[in-house]
């Protein structure tokens, strides 16, 4: 072999070397670059969150309750509580802490505790592992500790392509939800405040939907599970994009209105949006709703007007047909769906012509 060849194998040989060595610092640094944006988001959601409460923090981190759960930090929040991940010492796995300052209404508390307790082992219904009270310095609080869940699908929405879940995701999504629902309603509570933000995919299964949050909820049937009497001028209840007309004018609620928040959240996610999204008034959005009945709700999910009127069509007394309501939703997915295909978060880019997609010819995996 000449030295001419030996030396042109030799500078292939160190040009490839360093094209490796390039692309392992291309990996680094990127990973690096994932992980500062990631530690920017935890700090914006805790500040956030923070500011929220009044800077007021129930849970310190590294703080251990009941002996079992050792608080990681807080992840997320609203008007009443905060929500903070915990190790479970036991189950070997990540948790969530509700807390809500013992100022707030311990009723609201109780009732998700009674809920959870009711439907403990039901599909679609968080885990409810421990309850009690807590002191972080002079603040005390009241907890619960359930079976962590995933990002909800509002966010999900949003994080997606064209901000809305496709038709081959969708439907399958809120049948689970529609399955939850009907065991809230099958043990006598109505949940008063169905929305994206409280229908949230699993930590460890993502193809698994929960519906949480039972703050708002309220008992429906008696003891001898016949519907209680309506009471007169109720106060509002729920989140007023989601919620049905009966709500806006103060009437009591029954299993319909939920439904009609379970209607309303379908249409959202997947059209993107509600016709009412962006007005802030309570007259024009009672308007819209007025307007936007049955097919005209449903123009670009026009699958879904036969359960948009099968909902529409129930009253406060009404106990729903969740078979035949849950058989429209079939109804709903396309015809060619595989129950293998990936859900749209699982999954962000498909190729070309392939409706669904599976995990052998996915190109980028979506972070929840």
């Amino acid at each position: 072999m000449s030295c001419d060849r030996k030396d042109e194998e030799k500078k292939e040989t160190e040009e490839k070397k360093d094209d490796e060595s390039k692309k392992k610092d291309e990996k680094k640094e990127e990973k690096s670059k994932r992980k500062e944006d990631e530690k920017k988001e935890k700090q914006n959601i805790a500040g956030a969150v923070y500011n929220q409460m009044r800077n007021t923090i129930l849970m310190e981190e590294g703080s251990v309750i009941s002996g079992r759960f050792e608080v990681k930090g807080i992840i997320g929040g609203g008007g009443f509580a905060q929500i903070y991940k915990a190790w479970d010492k036991v189950r070997k796995e990540d948790c969530a802490i509700k807390v809500e300052h013992e100022s707030q209404d311990i009723r609201r508390m109780k009732l998700e505790i009674t809920v959870l307790l009711a439907l403990r082992g039901s599909m679609g219904i968080p885990e409810i592992l421990a309850q009690g009270k807590w002191q972080h310095e002079d603040n005390k609080s009241h907890y619960i500790v359930m079976q962590l869940v995933g990002r909800n699908l509002s966010d999900v929405r949003r994080a997606l392509p064209h901000k809305r879940i496709t038709e081959r995701t969708l439907y399958r999504a809120m049948i689970q939800v529609l399955k939850a629902l009907s065991l809230v309603h099958g043990a006598g509570f109505l949940h008063r405040d169905l929305k994206p933000s409280n229908c949230c995919i699993g930590a460890i299964d993502c193809t698994r939907i929960y519906l949480i949050d039972y703050g708002l909820t309220r008992q429906y049937l008696d003891k001898g599970g016949i519907v209680r009497k309506p009471r007169a001028g109720v106060g509002l209840r729920g989140t007023v994009r989601y919620m049905s007309l009966d709500a806006h004018a103060r009437q009591d609620l029954g299993p319909k209105n939920d439904l009609v928040a379970f209607l309303y959240t379908t249409i959202e996610c997947g059209d993107g949006y509600l016709p009412w999204s962006h007005e802030k008034t309570h007259e024009n959005i009672i308007k819209l709703k007025q307007a936007h009945i049955g097919d005209k709700l449903c123009t670009k999910q026009p699958v879904m007007t036969k359960a948009a009127e099968y909902i529409e069509s129930l009253n406060y007394h009404s106990i729903p047909d969740y078979e035949k309501l849950l058989a429209l939703m079939e109804e709903c997915n396309p015809p060619d769906l595989k129950e293998s295909e990936p859900y749209d978060w699982q999954y962000r880019h498909l190729p070309n012509g392939t409706p669904g997609g599976t995990k052998e010819n996915v190109t980028e995996r979506m972070a929840i």
